[in-house]
């Protein structure tokens, strides 16, 4: 390795069918690289659709000959969101089933978790966290002991009930309140009850230092064989995207609980990501580190924010946004250009 290699961090926040979103910018790094991203990053982190990326984008291809392959390329990782989205997040039509879904929701789940947990199946059989090709990160939320999960191939590998198989851990980090039911399996010896990470760490970033830091002693947390400080690690932040949601004050003062439901959600998933986001950017910054951090997001129009939203719509919008916030923005790419390279990962030649 070169000596101004990085431990490479990748996070993927939280974010349902945004996830689209983020996974665009893979796909413009893995342009870039020549590279898919998992030999490009030493650690994946995710929470609910990030981690759901980050075990699709590190499982191993166990038919090929190679060790260090992929299972799946970006497009068919891109066909959850844009095919099979419509499964996971179905549409109810007609007046009079809306509105009796509408009732339904005010006691149920609003989704049938089986759709999510075919697709999961689908993707991921019976592999475990030890299945994926780089150490992953991925955040949950124990409701049964009120402590938050992290899921991490460095405990997966050294304690056989922390190496659960990867459909148990999707749905953990991703069952969302109202959206879908809580998970219960097995892990490390007891029966835990989980809901989507986003609860407690919707932007993992934070997270995944302090595992990497607080561990540098595991032998896959290292720069040429040596224990990691601050200045060795670089992190790649990808956002969902920024709906900035006003609540009219005169309307909310007189909210009770039925009502404050669902803004108080989105208020508990996308505050922690600002917060996680300026918390990194001022250690980088106060240590003059600044080059070893880099978030990439984008703003979206509160019509299309909703997660579950899995029309053709919402997805044509996201993928334009993506284009012109991103794809198309030079000042950017010179950013994500530089702090790959700040990072030791190679460019390409042929871009």
């Amino acid at each position: 390795m070169p000596e101004n290699t990085k431990f490479r961090i990748l996070s993927i926040d939280g974010g349902g069918l945004r996830g689209i979103i983020p996974l665009q910018v893979i796909k413009q790094i893995e342009q870039l690289t020549g590279e898919p991203i998992h030999k490009s990053f030493d650690l994946i982190a995710g929470t609910s659709t990030g981690g759901l990326l980050a075990c699709a984008l590190t499982l191993q291809d166990y038919e090929s000959l190679e060790t260090d392959t992929r299972k799946y390329t970006l497009e068919q990782i891109e066909s959850i969101y844009k095919e099979r989205g419509k499964e996971i997040f179905p549409k109810t039509t007609g007046y009079f089933k809306r509105k009796v879904d509408d009732l339904r929701k005010l006691f149920n789940p609003q989704f049938d978790v089986t759709n999510l947990e075919k697709v999961l199946l689908d993707y991921f059989g019976d592999n475990r966290i030890t299945s994926c090709l780089r150490p992953i990160f991925i955040s949950s939320y124990n409701i049964h002991r009120n402590l938050p999960v992290f899921f991490t191939t460095r405990e997966a590998s050294i304690f056989p009930d922390k190496n659960s198989k990867l459909i148990e851990i999707c749905r953990a980090t991703s069952a969302a309140p109202t959206y879908f039911a809580s998970h219960n399996f097995k892990y490390n010896s007891e029966n835990i009850i989980c809901v989507d990470g986003g609860v407690i760490m919707n932007n993992p970033s934070i997270g995944a230092l302090i595992e990497v830091l607080g561990n540098s002693d595991y032998k896959h947390y290292k720069v040429n064989g040596k224990n990691l400080q601050l200045k060795d690690i670089s992190i790649l932040s990808l956002g969902t995207g920024r709906a900035n949601k006003m609540l009219n004050s005169n309307d909310s003062k007189n909210w009770g609980r039925l009502n404050w439901i669902k803004p108080i959600i989105d208020i508990s998933t996308g505050g922690p990501v600002k917060i996680a986001h300026q918390q990194i950017e001022t250690i980088y910054k106060s240590s003059g580190l600044d080059k070893n951090y880099l978030r990439i997001d984008i703003d979206i129009d509160e019509e299309f924010s909703e997660m579950s939203d899995s029309s053709d719509t919402t997805m044509k919008y996201l993928l334009n946004e993506v284009n012109s916030q991103i794809t198309n923005n030079h000042t950017l790419l010179f950013k994500l250009d530089l702090f790959l390279k700040e990072s030791g990962i190679e460019i390409s030649t042929n871009e």
